[in-house]
């Protein structure tokens, strides 16, 4: 028998062995990939790791940080001592950061909105001002006062509707109906006269008065 006689395949077995041959280089395919794929995770030893994280776990926290942050908003208080009082309406921001729980930025929010006021007429003022809780108002209360006669006063008979505006206690709707009221009345005759001005009642008066002043 020659040896072509060996290769001589009908259709079906010609079928087969390409079926076969496709297989076997599949098969090749699939190891060529599995050499560049990652290891399988029950393969990875995770020993180290775990060991690192056990000391982790115990390691006491860092409180450096916690320390210098401690530190800065204790230093320096307080300082006040328990029979001094500091007078708001004149205090700068070192007298300011002396009491209790005030912060420089809180410091100079204080004056800020005193310089808009024009002065506090109530220690209860300071709640308005931003930032300033009722936690932080009670801490130092008992080394505050408030010296009223430094308040700045706001002539209605005098003031443009641009400088009333300015006043935090009075909105733009409301400096327009205060000049009105003083162009169609020809002013002021007393101070209590402002309650005439629609959006001014009584609360408001008595929040808003301690600025105000007339000239006849």
């Amino acid at each position: 028998m020659a040896w072509k006689d060996h290769f001589n395949f009908n259709k079906r077995q010609r079928n087969g062995v390409i079926v076969l041959l496709g297989l076997i280089l599949l098969a090749m395919i699939c190891l060529v990939i599995t050499d560049f794929m990652p290891p399988s995770p029950a393969n990875i030893d995770f020993s180290s790791f775990r060991n690192d994280m056990k000391k982790m776990k115990f390691k006491q926290a860092d409180t450096t940080t916690q320390t210098i942050a401690k530190e800065e908003l204790t230093e320096n208080k307080p300082l006040v001592a328990p029979n001094t009082v500091i007078e708001i309406n004149s205090a700068d921001s070192a007298n300011l950061m002396k009491l209790p729980l005030i912060t420089p930025k809180l410091a100079r929010t204080i004056i800020r909105f005193r310089d808009v006021l024009g002065g506090y007429y109530s220690k209860s003022q300071l709640l308005e001002v931003y930032g300033l809780d009722t936690a932080c108002y009670n801490s130092i209360v008992i080394y505050i006062k408030v010296d009223a006669s430094k308040v700045e006063k706001l002539d209605i008979n005098k003031a443009t509707e641009k400088a009333m505006t300015h006043h935090p206690y009075i909105h733009k709707k409301l400096a327009k109906a205060i000049f009105d009221y003083r162009k169609q009345n020809s002013g002021f005759k007393d101070i209590k006269e402002i309650m005439n001005v629609e959006g001014v009642d009584k609360d408001l008066y008595l929040k808003l008065s301690p600025y105000l002043s007339i000239t006849k």
